[in-house]
């Protein structure tokens, strides 16, 4: 190879570098493994809070991308994060209307009543999470660099060439408290993806041939960033949320509560016992606007069903139905 040709492939190659450093980002968002790995080190303690997801709010060109409803989609995968890390009772209610319609045809007799879905089941929420999607790009910023060379040694010219695109999500996510509406606390996570592929080519003066590699789109990544971002951030909300539970039945040795084996409680956990002693309504609205309670004593877990648990009052706690039970 003589001297021309070796300047031609080393030009050529030094261009090249300068696309890859331009272009070579990994395809994931560039703290993607950090969120990953806190994520499976998540770890919650004591009793899990009860949380109904909606569908995110999402208007016009955010609304839909490629058919795909970005809303509830967002939502659903939202859902199945909390799910994974078991420090929640998680209640899906973009999936709603297939349940309730199952309870609607129990009802009307169209199936067998027997072995259809009980009205009234439905498990209430402590917490409702709400979303808006602020901002879903696919392409935010893209580029690519090729290069192309002619070796006077062979009867064809080279190309190669680099290229990649940077995708964007944004979402707004608000904390509500399902008893009386107010937003706890509001939060925006956001997150970028960057994808990239290579080009090939050969080139000759009667013909071209060509081929081209890259990878998946980023946008799915950055959505997931962005919603793996949303869980931890939740996690560290939703800690400060004050577990509560209610007794269903009391007598004097026993008390049945209305959490079972999915809220984490364990025999031999002891929680304290409230009754509500004033109801604080206002006049003008009608709106509820707090609860004075008294502290009664204590209970002790004894053993923790499917739906419900067993507990024993302690120092001659009195406990009746409908008192709060909490840490």
């Amino acid at each position: 190879m003589n001297t021309r040709t070796r300047m031609t492939m080393m030009t050529l190659f030094g261009l090249l570098l300068l696309g890859v450093a331009a272009f070579a980002d990994a395809a994931d968002d560039l703290d993607a493994e950090e969120i990953q790995a806190r994520l499976e080190s998540l770890t919650c303690s004591g009793p899990k809070t009860r949380v109904a997801i909606y569908g995110f709010y999402a208007t016009g060109k955010l609304a839909a991308f490629e058919g795909y409803n970005v809303g509830d989609g967002l939502a659903a995968q939202l859902a199945t994060e909390l799910m994974r890390t078991d420090c929640f009772i998680v209640l899906d209610r973009t999936g709603l209307s297939p349940v309730l319609r199952e309870q609607e045809l129990a009802l009307a007799g169209v199936v067998n009543r027997e072995t259809g879905p009980a009205a009234g089941g439905l498990i209430g929420a402590e917490v409702i999470i709400k979303g808006a999607v602020t901002e879903y790009e696919p392409n935010k910023r893209g580029g690519g660099l090729t290069v192309g060379a002619a070796v006077p040694s062979l009867p064809f010219g080279v190309r190669l060439g680099r290229n990649g695109s940077r995708a964007h999500v944004g979402l707004d996510i608000s904390v509500i408290d399902a008893g009386t509406g107010q937003v706890k606390s509001a939060h925006r996570v956001t997150a970028d993806s960057r994808s990239g592929g290579w080009t090939l080519g050969l080139d000759h003066e009667r013909a071209s041939i060509g081929g081209d590699r890259f990878s998946k789109s980023p946008l799915g990544i950055a959505a997931r960033n962005a919603l793996g971002k949303a869980v931890l951030t939740l996690a560290d909300a939703l800690g400060d949320v004050p577990w509560r539970s209610q007794v269903v039945d009391a007598s004097d040795n026993t008390v049945f509560l209305n959490a079972g084996v999915a809220t984490g409680i364990r025999e031999g956990d002891v929680y304290r016992v409230s009754t509500v002693v004033r109801t604080l309504v206002d006049p003008a609205t009608g709106l509820l606007l707090d609860t004075v309670e008294r502290e009664v004593g204590a209970v002790r877990i004894l053993s923790v069903e499917e739906k419900y648990a067993m507990a024993e009052p302690l120092d001659d706690t009195r406990v009746k139905r409908g008192d709060y039970v909490h840490l």
